[in-house]
Order: structure tokens, then sequence, then C-alpha cells
């Protein structure tokens, strides 16, 4: 198997006028070179070239060189920029023999930084690197730009890695981890549609800098980062101070076109590896003929349980749970269920994997018909409607330095402030550099789930770390000059009821939890995240009404995408993407996109920001009156 190197050797700049040089090349039987949109494929040298592998990038991972070679996985590539160098490998496990209730995808991520890669030993007790929030978040990074493009119903295992060989401390090599993976699974025979690019890019004194430093990072106004290709997002991240809705497009546009760079430079490789895709069975789908027989009897059901407004989301889960039941004892009753081991495609006899893996096809095929058919949502709301909102302040005595209640529909954030002084900030270490948190959020998942196992919970840890970060990067702009107060922050976040994305709920909490500690914000900040349902018809397919007699039809083909905003439980386990969405009256300071369908497609992130925009000045207005009485 060929093993391909991507070397990102150049910082690319782009002025208002939108100028910038984009070059990589790669190693593997030919190499590409792009330089400002032009292409050219160029011979690398062959095994017994007498040049030194380290005096062109090009051969400087080829296995015949001896380069960096995972040659025991199933897809590998090492991917250079400066003096960074990220090592992604895939393995993958095809198994061939039954698994019984393998709902869930066996994809793992690992991202792995060695202070090594920067000549330094860590500075922990046994030596040794310790995962912190930022690694943490990285690795959901990675998972939320590969995850959405694994094809519906793969749960083969699947492992992704990126190492961190070597750093010059200067770029974040969160980008190139990405596009190292990204190369490594779509030159692997695993079925995955891809590739994805990744960029980041920050706003400096009105210019984009592509790829920026660390130092470049300090002064800017605004850092991005962004992976996908160039129509659709799948990784979007902001942090910043305050940026307008048009200025955020003209540099997710920027930055889509130099990641559709990268990602044709990939193809080009993956057509020269000459690497097939598998055929696998893809084993979380129900049988067509299953499908059938269980949407005649429930998805009617279901449909009636979701639009009943006087159910709250734990109601509504209690009764989809009991309507599956009663599907599964009418189907028994009929003679209509057989084991899993006597399971007949086609012959609509139903096991009872059928029915877990149609379950959740006719809860979405429901709320499908309901916003884009009817513009209703469960609970009786409007597409752009937000839930009852509430805050409460300094509900907490005792020692407590400040906290802060929001209640949002039936989700519940209680989050505490603790004021310290600045030499009780959290000190840092990295590929880096050394560094300091004068703001230390801890979100912890919601602690009120008793339902949650072994391996959710674990999984629920892990989003809880990276969601601590993306909540750091959020309040940090907002806190004064450690010069005009010597004090720091500690935020801990308790989601005490689930009813959809959290994060939003835990940021406008530490707001109020803040005010109540007395502790100055630069800005008073409301966050909220918008969702979408498209049609989920399939391409080259007729529209679902004109599937006369079907339990698809219902959804018109002229809607085939809708946004609701303050995303409800269904809503979120259902729906295409969430968007998360916090700032002030001057602009947006920070955004994370979860994509968990499909991606983001850009012409639709406008109305998505507009809509966000407007709730967020719902929120605003409601923290201000509440504020006012502490």
């Amino acid at each position: 198997m060929r093993r391909i190197a991507w070397d990102v050797s150049r910082r690319a700049i782009c002025s208002t006028e939108n100028r910038f040089v984009f070059r990589a090349t790669f190693s593997s039987s030919t190499g590409l070179c792009q330089q400002a949109g032009r292409t050219e494929v160029s011979k690398v040298k062959e095994r017994n070239s007498s040049s030194s592998p380290r005096s062109n990038p090009q051969q400087l991972s080829n296995p015949a060189q001896g380069g960096v070679d995972a040659w025991a996985s199933g897809g590998a590539s090492s991917v250079f920029q400066t003096q960074a160098e990220v090592l992604g490998t895939v393995s993958f496990q095809h198994d061939d023999g039954l698994r019984f209730r393998d709902h869930l995808q066996q994809f793992e991520v690992e991202y792995v930084e060695s202070m090594a890669a920067i000549g330094r030993i860590p500075g922990s007790s046994n030596r040794r690197e310790m995962v912190g929030e930022r690694e943490m978040a990285t690795r959901q990074c990675l998972a939320r730009a590969l995850k959405p493009l694994f094809p519906q119903g793969f749960t083969h295992t699947c492992k992704v890695t990126a190492t961190l060989l070597a750093s010059d401390g200067e770029l974040d090599p969160v980008t190139i981890a990405i596009n190292a993976v990204s190369a490594a699974l779509a030159a692997s025979s695993i079925p995955w549609h891809g590739p994805v690019g990744a960029v980041r890019l920050c706003s400096s004194n009105g210019n984009l800098i592509f790829s920026p430093t660390t130092a470049q990072l300090a002064e800017a106004d605004f850092t991005l980062l962004y992976a996908g290709t160039s129509n659709d997002a799948y990784v979007l991240q902001l942090e910043g101070t305050g940026i307008s809705e048009d200025a955020l497009m003209a540099a997710i546009q920027a930055a889509a076109k130099v990641a559709g760079q990268a990602v044709e430079a990939q193809k080009v490789l993956v057509r020269q590896a000459e690497t097939s895709k598998v055929s696998i069975p893809m084993r979380a789908l129900p049988d067509p003929a299953a499908l059938t027989r269980i949407a005649s009897i429930s998805l009617s059901r279901i449909e009636d349980i979701l639009r009943d407004d006087a159910l709250d989301c734990l109601q509504r889960g209690n009764l989809l749970d009991a309507a599956k039941a009663e599907a599964m004892e009418a189907m028994r009753s009929a003679g209509a269920v057989r084991s899993e081991r006597l399971r007949t495609p086609g012959s609509s006899l139903v096991a009872s994997s059928d029915l877990d893996y149609a379950w959740p096809i006719l809860q979405r095929h429901a709320l499908e018909k309901m916003v884009l058919g009817q513009n209703l949502r469960p609970g009786g709301r409007g597409l752009a409607d937000l839930r009852p909102v509430s805050f409460q302040v300094d509900v907490l005595g005792g020692g407590v330095h400040g906290s802060g209640l929001f209640m949002q529909g039936e989700a519940q954030c209680l989050v505490t402030a603790t004021v310290g002084r600045d030499l009780e900030d959290r000190r840092t270490e990295g590929v880096l550099g050394k560094g300091s948190d004068r703001v230390v959020v801890h979100y912890n998942s919601p602690i009120a789930i008793a339902s949650q196992g072994r391996t959710e919970r674990v999984e629920a840890l892990q989003e809880g770390r990276a969601q601590s970060w993306f909540l750091q990067q959020a309040l940090t702009p907002l806190l004064p000059e450690s010069s005009e107060l010597p004090f720091v922050l500690r935020i801990v976040a308790n989601t005490l009821g689930l009813a959809g994305p959290t994060a939003m709920h835990a940021l406008n909490a530490a707001v109020l939890a803040a005010s109540s500690a007395n502790f100055p914000l630069a800005r008073t900040i409301a966050g909220v995240t918008i969702g979408c349902f498209s049609s989920s018809t399939e391409p080259g397919q007729p529209a679902a009404d004109d599937r006369k007699g079907s339990w698809q039809a219902g959804i018109p083909q002229a809607r085939r995408r809708e946004l609701v905003t303050d995303v409800g439980l269904e809503e979120a386990e259902l729906g295409d993407w969430i968007l998360q969405v916090c700032g002030h009256d001057q602009g947006i300071s920070a955004l994370q996109l979860d994509c968990h369908r499909s991606g983001l497609p850009l012409d639709h992130i406008e109305s998505a920001l507009d809509r966000a925009k407007r709730a967020r000045a719902q929120l605003l207005t409601s923290m201000r009156q509440s504020l006012q009485q502490v």
C-alpha cells in the first residue's frame, strides 16, 4: 500500500483583495504541487536516488527512502507544514460475524502530542504528557470532521490516530492533523465519503492571515478554524471579541476556497494510490421490507406523540418507548417476529434489531414531515421560537462567591463562579509553549441521567472536557486586563435537566454567575443553538410526495431544508447539524458547528447566523433584566 506525504510549506496570507499563496507537495508515485490555483504533477525520485530524503520535501515520508511509515495500519499519511509534522493513521476491523445490538458506530479518535516534538521534557511529576482540555477538544474536532462522512449504517470498528511527531512551536497542529487523517482515510480501503481540507485563519487590521503563528493569534481580532470542502463545512470554530455576520461570512468563504484546494490535492493522490474501497454490509440498517411493516404499525402513533403539545420531552420519550414495545408485541402476536439468526431479508419478518434500527428512521421522518411540511415542532413551537426562559441569580448561599441558574423549557443548568488571586491561575504546558488561564471552565455533562451506561458516561466526560475548552475560549476575551483586575475566575457548570444541547445554557448561566460574584465582564453575551432538517430523499430518487402510497410521503418537494431555533432533544438527536453561536449586540464572539448527517452548505450559513442574531437579541434582553437585580 502506498503511503502519502503532504507538505504545506508556506503560510498563505489573504489581504483585503483575497490574494493568497498556497503550496502543497505530495509523495507517492507522483507528487502534486498547487500554487495560486495552478496544478502541476511532477515525478518524484526513485529509491536509488542519491539525494538525501530530507533535501526534498516530496520524499520526506516515502517508505522506500526511509521516511515515517505506519505499514501495519489500514492507511497512513504524513503532513508537513514548515517544521511541523503529523502522522495520521487509520485502522479498520472487518467483522463478518453477527453482532447483535450494534447500534453505535465503533469509531475512536486519538490525538497525541509529544513534548519531544519541540525538544522539551514534560514538567509533570512523572515526566509524561497529560491529556488536557485542548487535546480533548482536538480529538472532538477530528471526530466532527470525519464521522458525518461515513456511510449510513456503518458500525464496524474504526480507529483514527493523529500523532504530532515534530513541531516548531509556532503553528497550531490541529489543521495539520485533520488533513493527515483525512488523507489516510481517503487513500485507505475503508468506505468513507471524503476527503476534507482544514485551514485556520485570523484577522489582523482587516487582513486575513492563513496558518497564523501563535504571536499573530495573540494579536488577532478573531481566529477561525474551518474543515470541509469548498461547498460544505463540517467544522467551524470561531474565537474573538466580536465579529459581524458579514465579516464572518467573508472569512468562511475565503477559508472554504483554500480548503477546497486541499481536497482537490488529496483526490489526485487517492487516484494515484490505486486503492479501491471494500464492499461491506451496513449492519445498522433495517431490512427494507421489515421497515415498511413497522412503519405501517407505528408511524401514525409516533406522529401523534410528537404533535402532542401537552407533553414535555421526558413524557414524549416515555411514550415513544411504550409505542416501540407495543409495536413489537403486535408483530409478535401476528407471527411476524423472527430471531436474529433466522432473519430473512425481504420476507417482511421482523427481528428485534430491525425494530431498533427502524425506530430512529421513523422518528426522523415524522419530524421531517412536521418541520418541512407543516412548520410544526414538538411542544407546539414555531420554527424560530425560543422555549420559555428563566434566569435566577444568587441561588446558592454559604461560601459560594456567585451562582446562576438558567432554565429554558425543561433544560436546567446551575453554574457557580469562584474568584481567586492571579497566583491561582491554571498553568499550562504544551507544544505551543507555556501559558496560564485566567478563566477556567469545568463543564460537567448531565449529572441527573440514571440511564447512562459506562461507555456512554465515558464519552460524555470526554465531550464535557471538549466543551469546557470551547466555553473557556468564549469567556476569555471578556476578561479585563490582568493589570486592571489581578484576579482569576473559575466556572463550574452542572447540567441538571437535559432537553437538547447544553453548552449554550452553561454559557448563559456562567455570565449570570460571574456578575453574581461581582467579577466584571467586558460585555454581556448570550448563546443560542440553531439546527436544521432537510429531506432525506436520496439523489436520483423521486420526491417523497411522488411515492404514492408510500409511508415516506408527506414532505413537499419544494421545501428541502428548514432551520430551527433553540434546538430541542429530539431535534438534536435526529437533525442534520447544530450550530452553537454566542455573542453580544455588536457581533459574534464564539461559534461551533457539530454535524450529524451532512455538512453545512455555505449558502445556508448566512441565514443560520441571521436566525441566531435575532434569538440572541431576545436572550440578551432577558439577561439584562435579571442582571439588574444583582
